[in-house]
């Protein structure tokens, strides 16, 4: 495990409209090359997701996120973009109804700080979803893909985070072991 996996950040606070998740990074990377990272279809490819995908992003108010993976498991999934003010914010749904993400870049003298901020409808399917913990082992995932040598999916990564997190109540515990 990097010191970067080790870094458990990730919060979960319970609102009266459900909750927000929250994670915040400060990247040693221009806002410009962590933007491309968030938007840009082939660089999202590199850390973001646990499977291979085709991502298409038409990057506009209105316009559709979908990722498609080539074996048809999962099946399609399509998020709605609701605000871009590139290079500093982008928002946008999440696949799964009632949820939204947020991505804030702000620049700093040695790169930026990102925050994502994840509202949530339900709170109990986010903890019962593992969403902290799959959010932890893409952001584990995101500087190396900056630094040009992205790294695969970490299965053994997600189980720590998943301990870590259930530990304090923010994911469900693994019932294999």
């Amino acid at each position: 495990m990097t010191d970067a996996t080790a870094s458990y950040d990730g919060t979960l606070e319970r609102t009266a409209a459900g909750g927000v998740i929250r994670f915040e990074r400060h990247l040693r990377f221009p806002v410009a090359a962590v933007w491309d990272a968030i938007t840009n279809p082939e660089r999202l490819a590199d850390w973001w997701l646990p499977f291979e995908a085709e991502i298409t992003v038409d990057l506009r108010e209105g316009g559709q996120i979908v990722f498609t993976s080539p074996s048809g498991e999962p099946p399609p999934m399509t998020a709605t973009v609701l605000r871009v003010e590139a290079p500093l914010l982008f928002e946008h749904t999440h696949i799964v109804a009632g949820s939204t993400l947020l991505w804030e870049l702000q620049p700093v003298s040695d790169g930026c700080i990102l925050r994502l901020t994840q509202h949530v409808d339900d709170v109990t399917a986010a903890v019962d979803g593992c969403w902290v913990v799959g959010l932890q082992t893409s952001f584990a995932r995101l500087e190396p893909a900056l630094s040009g040598r992205p790294v695969p999916w970490d299965w053994d990564a997600f189980a720590a985070a998943r301990q870590h997190y259930a530990s304090i109540g923010l994911a469900t515990p693994d019932q294999t072991t």
